[in-house]
C-alpha cells in the first residue's frame, strides 16, 4: 500500500511540474519567441538604422506600404552589395551587412509564405 502511495505522489508531482511550466514554443500571437516589446523595438530600430533608414522616412505610411519600402530598400542593397562582392571590393562589415540583410529578407518571405491565405 505504501507502495503505491509513493509511486501516486511522484506521479502527482511530475504533473504538477509539467503543468506549471509553459510549453515550449507556446507564445500568444504577435509575440516573438524570447524578446520582450522592447528588444523588438531596439530590433526594428537596428534594421532600419542598417538599412540607412529613419523612422521619419515611414511615418504616415500604411504597413504594406512601410513593409515594400523596407523590402525594396533591402533588395538595393543586397544588389549593391552583391556587384561589390563580384568585383572583389566587399569589405568584411560589407559582408556582415550583406548576410544579416539577407537574413532578414530570408525571415520576411519565410513569414509571408506562413501567412494563411484570404481564399
Amino acid at each position: 500500500m505504501a507502495g503505491l502511495l509513493v509511486v501516486g505522489a511522484q506521479s502527482l508531482i511530475a504533473q504538477s511540474a509539467t503543468n506549471s511550466a509553459p510549453r515550449p514554443g507556446a507564445q500568444t500571437p504577435g509575440q516573438h519567441q524570447g524578446a520582450t516589446p522592447e528588444q523588438r523595438k531596439e530590433q526594428r530600430v537596428a534594421l532600419l538604422k542598417l538599412l540607412g533608414l529613419t523612422p521619419a522616412e515611414l511615418k504616415g505610411l500604411t504597413p504594406e506600404e512601410r513593409q515594400a519600402k523596407i523590402k525594396e530598400t533591402a533588395g538595393n542593397i543586397v544588389a549593391e552589395l552583391q556587384a561589390k562582392k563580384a568585383n572583389g571590393t566587399l569589405t568584411a562589415e560589407d559582408q556582415s551587412r550583406l548576410d544579416r540583410i539577407q537574413k532578414f529578407l530570408a525571415h520576411a518571405g519565410h513569414k509571408k509564405a506562413a501567412a494563411p491565405s484570404d481564399n
